[in-house]
């Protein structure tokens, strides 16, 4: 395919198919994706990768009904409904951690450094004030837990912006600091005498700090409404502030957010800092309405899935809901699936043909096959260079 065409509205031919006098009849172009498109596509890569997971759970398990057991197990019984809720609730806000920085071209990767400091500030306060009110613990460590994950993301983000450092490498590489911060509180000032095993774990929460239960299915996290408020909030923020305009100009641009008068430099250390906050508030979600104490295990690669969904849901945030709802179902299934001798292997292996797909249909989105009239239109030779535009 050697000739490109411009076709109109800013589509680009990027090859045609046919000879002789057809030869530009017909042609793939690449052109803007409206939001619909990109969904549209994206849903079906994923209905796609979910008949496949269906299939090979079918063909892999030789148990009747197989599908019917593990769907009812997850939707109709209140274990399954309580798994849901613990395991959405921090994902929104990890997900959210990465889309944030994100709109301004940044890759926030230390989703799951923040998601510990911000638990681990939340007990510290929570081990402080160890008689006070429920209302004000709880609250108290909400807060303590946005602080402690802005906090451990304001190193990248100081090298970021004064230094230009590359934020992928500062913010993975603090993932693996706070595993030793957190291990050196739980093998010392808070350790759990009673721990059994060789586990390291802390003591147990103040009974008032616990977050408060939803009385539907029998009792369901309230964590949950605190995540969806708090993911509203963000879509509020993004679509209709000026907080939200300016990430997106500097997204677009950095050179032409500065001559709009846009301060890069500001709105790059906000989103980096917001996406912290909100990573660790997650952490404190977490560890307020299901665990109760801090452990290593608090996390299940929560941060990192993050990225997932953050990739996923593209630039939506509603897709973070939608996304970080269906992780939790998978992620649940996958639970279930065990019992029938399925590895958990297999759970992420369904994850990351889940991400792939999604990819790929992102990329197909913007390419389309257009019929052209017979004689219609000049061709123009596009150099090499030029057709990976």
């Amino acid at each position: 395919m050697r000739s490109a065409a411009t076709l109109g509205g800013g589509a680009t031919s990027l090859g045609a198919v046919g000879t002789g006098p057809a030869r530009r009849r017909w042609a793939v172009v690449r052109e803007e994706a409206s939001e619909t498109r990109s969904w549209l596509y994206r849903l079906v890569a994923v209905v796609l990768a979910l008949a496949i997971a269906a299939a090979y759970l079918v063909a892999s398990v030789h148990v009747p009904d197989v599908l019917g057991l593990v769907l009812r197990t997850t939707f109709a019984t209140q274990p399954g409904l309580q798994e849901l809720v613990v395991l959405a609730t921090p994902f929104f806000l990890t997900a959210l951690a990465v889309q944030v920085p994100l709109r301004v071209g940044l890759w926030n990767i230390g989703g799951e450094g923040q998601f510990f400091a911000g638990a681990w500030l939340a007990t510290a306060f929570a081990f402080a004030l160890p008689h006070a009110p429920g209302a004000l613990l709880i609250v108290g460590m909400l807060l303590a837990g946005a602080a402690g994950g802005a906090l451990w993301v304001t190193i990248p983000m100081l090298a970021k912006t004064f230094l230009n450092v590359n934020e992928i490498i500062t913010t993975l590489m603090l993932n693996l600091v706070v595993v030793s911060w957190v291990a050196y509180w739980l093998t010392g000032p808070w350790r759990y005498a009673s721990s059994q095993g060789g586990t390291i774990e802390s003591r147990f929460l103040p009974v008032q700090s616990h977050l408060p239960l939803v009385h539907l299915a029998g009792g369901l996290d309230s964590g949950l409404l605190v995540a969806v408020g708090l993911t509203a909030a963000v879509g509020a923020v993004v679509r209709y502030s000026v907080l939200g305009y300016r990430s997106r100009v500097v997204g677009s641009g950095r050179d032409v957010a500065a001559y709009a008068g846009v301060s890069v430099r500001r709105t790059v250390a906000l989103s980096l800092l917001v996406g912290g906050a909100l990573a660790g508030v997650g952490g404190v979600l977490q560890l307020a309405g299901n665990s109760y104490q801090l452990t290593p295990g608090l996390s299940n690669n929560t941060g990192y899935l993050g990225i997932a969904m953050a990739v996923l849901a593209g630039g939506s945030v509603v897709g973070v809901i939608v996304m970080s709802c269906l992780l939790a179902v998978i992620m649940s299934a996958g639970q279930v699936v065990q019992i029938y001798g399925v590895s958990s292997q297999d759970v992420f292996i369904l994850i990351g043909l889940l991400l792939l797909m999604a990819t790929v249909a992102e990329v197909v989105a913007h390419y389309r096959v257009v019929r052209q009239p017979a004689g219609g239109g000049a061709a123009v030779t596009a150099a090499p260079g030029d057709l990976g535009r």
